[in-house]
């Protein structure tokens, strides 16, 4: 079976959806990855084989080209339309450029399912014109089937009568965490991380307590330096062992921090007390499976709402800014015990859900 997946050039999207394609590709068939953005090596953490649909228009400039003119910032309405209204509107643009290359793809290739994530708008309207099977696979906590219903609208003029395809869709979140549709099909998150070296020493744990800080990829270093250097005074007065990838370059540092290149944050987890981070995802679930207490700081988009999603269940705490972390936050932090009884049940739930390769025959059965 041929199988044509898209998402965008970003480790946010691709990660989560690696360990369903590794269960197809491990049970013989073919995966092949329609690019665009502009950024082939927004790719490469994929591993594999693409063609490039995209043209010359990035991520970044279809939002500038938005009133706005800014993808980051907080959303003006906290529901989940409110939060997936600009990135539908931006992404919709993106999908204009890819139609036609897309259609030609799939043409070329003939592809039995397509597979995407659900920022990318292009890939149900080619499935409805094409009369293919569609999978939809989610990403996060916010429910992705709501952008797609979002792009489509935004695209109405290119369906020219056909419906959306009614795609079935992977869900990765413990379902407490967020419920399934009709169409879900479910699956355990599987933590997965780009090449990166882990410190043979964070194997095991410290004689401390170990907190890890870190505001993820998509912002500039910055930003960055600018909510790590706010946490400094207060991380000083700390009695833990204080972890900051991609802190090199943050000026001195107290003896009690200790700056880290990128690693593969699950595995870091496995032997940290508590996570301090931006709300991304994909950091927010490497918590989830490792058990960990997160404390989150959100800087845009959907991660105003996956704060809330912590903070609704009872596995994290929610900062405003940086500047509002205090050490009572940071002690409740480090030792609530009902933090860490929730996270367990979390964790353990998330532990129940069928493994990707469950789903292989569910693909198999729609050709």
């Amino acid at each position: 079976m041929r199988i044509l997946y898209s998402a965008p050039p970003q480790a946010g999207h691709l990660l989560p959806a690696l360990p369903m394609i590794n269960a197809l590709r491990g049970a013989g068939h073919e995966i092949l990855l329609a690019g665009y953005g502009a950024n082939p090596d927004g790719y490469a953490v994929a591993g594999l084989p693409q063609v490039d649909v995209g043209g010359d228009l990035t991520v970044d400039a279809a939002y500038l080209s938005l009133p706005s003119g800014n993808r980051f910032e907080r959303p003006a309405e906290m529901t989940v339309e409110g939060v997936l209204r600009r990135p539908a509107a931006a992404n919709a643009i993106l999908a204009r450029t890819m139609l036609q290359p897309l259609r030609d793809l799939v043409a070329a290739w003939r592809p039995d399912v397509l597979l995407y994530d659900p920022f990318q708008g292009a890939m149900p309207l080619v499935a409805a014109e094409a009369g293919l099977p569609a999978v939809e696979h989610q990403f996060g906590p916010i429910d992705g089937r709501v952008l797609s219903a979002l792009l489509a609208a935004e695209l109405s003029d290119e369906y020219r009568g056909l419906e959306p395809v009614q795609a079935p869709s992977i869900e990765i979140m413990p379902p407490s965490l967020r419920a399934p549709g009709p169409a879900g099909w479910q699956i355990r998150y599987l933590p997965m991380h780009g090449a990166s070296t882990l410190p043979a020493d964070l194997l095991r744990a410290g004689d401390r307590p170990r907190v890890l800080v870190t505001f993820g990829t998509i912002v500039g270093a910055e930003e960055r330096e600018r909510r790590l250097g706010a946490l400094l005074p207060l991380l000083e007065r700390t009695d833990a062992d204080i972890l900051m990838p991609a802190a090199r370059d943050a000026g001195p540092l107290p003896a009690n921090v200790r700056p880290l290149p990128w690693v593969p944050v699950t595995e870091v987890l496995r032997h940290c007390d508590a996570i301090i981070h931006h709300g991304g995802a994909g950091t927010l679930m490497a918590a989830v499976t490792t058990g960990t207490p997160q404390l989150i700081v959100p800087h845009h988009g959907d991660q105003y709402h996956n704060a809330d999603v912590v903070t609704r269940a009872g596995i994290g705490l929610t900062a405003g800014s940086t500047a509002e972390i205090d050490a009572a936050m940071l002690d409740r932090l480090l030792r609530d015990a009902s933090l860490r009884g929730a996270v367990a049940e979390i964790r353990a739930e998330n532990e129940r859900q069928p493994a990707p390769a469950e789903l292989v025959p569910r693909f198999e059965a729609l050709r």
